[in-house]
């Protein structure tokens, strides 16, 4: 679950995230369940002997924007002005910083920045032109296509992962160049010797995974580095032509993603390598997290249609809600997983799943009043993150579409985060109609977005006290 990056992609919305996870609230919480504090589990066993949480979330009631306090803008790189510049958080620290990209007076114009939450000032981290890589010139003969950066990953002493990329695509394209930063040094990461691409994938107290183009044969493949001199490949896929790393926990343990046929468990620190396989029927296997149980990580994803829980040998289907596909994205220290499954009437919901009483036990967590809800992560207290439709149309100019919200889901309610646009002045009824929680740290700060119709972010973080 911790210090890891990695992409979900539900219909229009594409969210960037390492996952950690931190605090929730008080007031009416209080007299809620704080699921997954109640099985014995504890932080070196993972899920304990129960393998799991003995409480159960259920799917309830909505309650309104506000109810949490309001979402706090965290600025950009420009300064004075209306605010209307762009800020995407990326990534969630778990001393309660936030990263990502933003607009920046000057070069480059979308910068990779890092958001101090104790003084709330950001800072610029720079691209590869400011280490000697020009940036793009195009009246040069052979011109360096990097003209923005990025922020994808906190590691756990502050230290952060980045990439410069073209504008080529952006910012889902795959012309990328890693770096690393730390105590306001950036470091090229690695030095390419024989290939023009690389890109940072995730970050713990020792290692940075990314994978890298192999200009020989032009297949990208997973590495790990020390964050010093030395790297090593990563995951040891035989014949694999793109590799993807997905996380990695404070155990130094990483889970990576062939695009052609399974996931592979790495333990960095024993040199252990393990394939999760498939699931019955199924030709693919993908990851999306893993957790802090030992002696191995615990991780989930998807395998074929269903989504899956590895406990370091066997693999478990967790079923749907009455649909024909599953996909896990979180899971927290407890094995609470969650993730997203179609229903019977073709929806997607989001769910929780979980041991109670020793079987596996999938929730549905219901929407704000729309259709379609999904999960992004959860965190060691049972506060699950994500974003829902609320029932409501956004209509302007013959455009249509469903309003999606940033939500919370604890004990038995979803919190409708509500949007983030209470300092733009632009006559506009709500320019902001839409947003999404990306991430959710142990201290229960919420991280996520605001976004326009034409995908126009602007970053958030919200606070609540913990029972």
């Amino acid at each position: 679950m911790e210090f890891f990056a990695k992409r979900i992609e539900s219909g229009e919305i594409m969210i960037n995230r390492p996952g950690l996870i931190k605090y929730f609230g008080m007031g009416l919480l209080v007299a809620f369940l704080l699921v997954g504090c109640s099985s014995g589990a504890s932080d070196s066993d993972g899920g304990g002997t129960g393998g799991g949480s003995t409480g159960n979330i259920t799917q309830g009631t909505v309650a309104p924007p506000g109810t949490l306090g309001p979402l706090q803008d965290i600025g950009d790189l420009v300064g004075a002005g209306d605010n209307w510049y762009e800020t995407r958080i990326m990534a969630l620290g778990e001393n309660d910083n936030v990263a990502g990209q933003t607009t920046r007076t000057g070069g480059p114009t979308k910068a990779a920045f890092l958001w101090d939450a104790g003084s709330g000032t950001m800072t610029y981290l720079g691209i590869h032109g400011d280490i000697g890589i020009p940036v793009y010139d195009p009246t040069a003969s052979d011109p360096n296509p990097f003209i923005y950066s990025e922020a994808i990953g906190i590691g756990p002493t502050g230290d952060v992962i980045c990439n410069s990329t073209t504008g080529i695509g952006w910012p889902d394209e795959m012309e990328k160049r890693a770096f690393y930063w730390a105590a306001g040094v950036m470091t090229d990461l690695p030095p390419l010797t024989d290939g023009s691409f690389s890109e940072t994938h995730g970050i713990s107290q020792d290692y940075v995974l990314f994978n890298r183009e192999i200009a020989a044969n032009d297949d990208i493949l997973g590495f790990y580095w020390d964050k010093g001199a030395g790297f090593g490949n990563l995951g040891l896929i035989v014949g694999a032509a793109l590799v993807v790393p997905v996380g990695i926990n404070s155990n130094n343990q990483a889970v990576v993603n062939s695009e052609e046929t399974t996931s592979v468990f790495h333990d960095l620190d024993l040199g252990v390598v393990q394939s999760l396989n498939n699931l019955p029927g199924a030709t693919l296997t993908t990851a999306s997290a893993i957790n802090e149980s030992l002696p191995t990580g615990h991780i989930v994803g998807k395998s074929g249609d269903m989504a899956y829980f590895w406990d370091g040998g066997s693999m478990y289907p967790l079923g749907t809600l009455g649909g024909s596909t599953s996909e896990a994205t979180d899971l927290n220290i407890h094995d609470q997983v969650v993730g997203n499954s179609t229903t019977a009437s073709g929806a997607t919901h989001a769910f929780v799943w979980q041991l109670v009483g020793g079987v596996g036990q999938m929730t549905d967590l219901g929407t704000l009043g729309g259709a379609n809800s999904y999960a992004t992560a959860i965190n060691d207290n049972g506060l699950i993150v994500g974003y829902a439709e609320t029932g409501e149309i956004y209509s302007q100019g013959g455009v249509t579409r469903p309003i999606v919200h940033a939500c919370a889901w604890y004990g038995n309610v979803i919190y409708d985060l509500g949007i983030h646009n209470d300092f733009y002045t632009y006559p506009f009824v709500e320019p902001y109609p839409f947003s999404e929680a990306i991430d959710v740290n142990n201290n229960n700060r919420i991280a996520g977005n605001s976004y326009t119709i034409n995908q126009h972010y602007r970053g958030f973080v919200l606070d609540s006290p913990v029972p």
